[in-house]
């Protein structure tokens, strides 16, 4: 099969969006600086960002869109306008801690957020279930609600990739080191 029939199916599976988000996400960095970086790259040098992005090779996409490790960690979360950022989102699940909205408008922005997160993990990573059915689960799991079957697959599935990314030995330390991060930003961020 050619590349050139290669790289057309990628396009139809998945969308340019889903794809500048993913990258977003993998170096943490805003999806608008992704889409500006790449429209830069010369089309080999794009083939390589997205093979690079199937493998989660974050090091040679930082690499060829010239990004140093601190310039990738320097340009903040995604998150803007009130949202969630997935940072905090990350806490969230990892520590059990459910900030509660003041009002409805927060609650729906931080619903919104959520799905989004869910969305950029992908429904096989989410026990079957969609993006939205799983922002419901964690809202109704942090208010202590009954779960649907669904949820409840989806909240195991959950739990299972934060058990193979705790037990797994390429992952532990860098998933210890973000929780140990996580927690320290929440303590500066309460006093």
């Amino acid at each position: 099969m050619s590349l050139k029939i290669q790289i057309k199916r990628a396009m139809f599976s998945e969308g340019i969006e889903d794809r500048m988000q993913d990258i977003a996400s993998l170096i943490d960095m805003p999806v608008e600086d992704v889409d500006k970086r790449l429209k830069t790259l010369s089309f080999s040098d794009y083939v390589e960002v997205m093979t690079s992005l199937r493998q989660k090779n974050e090091d040679t996409i930082k690499r060829i869109m010239g990004l140093d490790v601190d310039e990738a960690y320097s340009t903040g979360s995604q998150g803007s306008g009130g949202t969630i950022a997935p940072d905090e989102e990350e806490e969230e699940e990892a520590t059990g801690t459910v900030t509660m909205p003041s009002n409805a408008l927060d609650n729906q922005k931080i619903k919104s957020a959520r799905t989004q997160a869910m969305q950029r993990l992908g429904r096989d990573n989410l026990g079957g279930a969609t993006a939205q059915q799983t922002a419901d689960a964690m809202d109704k799991a942090g208010q202590g609600k009954a779960l649907t079957p669904i949820q409840r697959r989806s909240m195991a599935a959950q739990t299972q990739n934060l058990d193979n990314l705790a037990t797994n030995p390429q992952t532990r330390m860098q998933f210890k080191n973000l929780l140990n991060k996580l927690r320290v930003q929440q303590r500066n961020q309460e006093g």
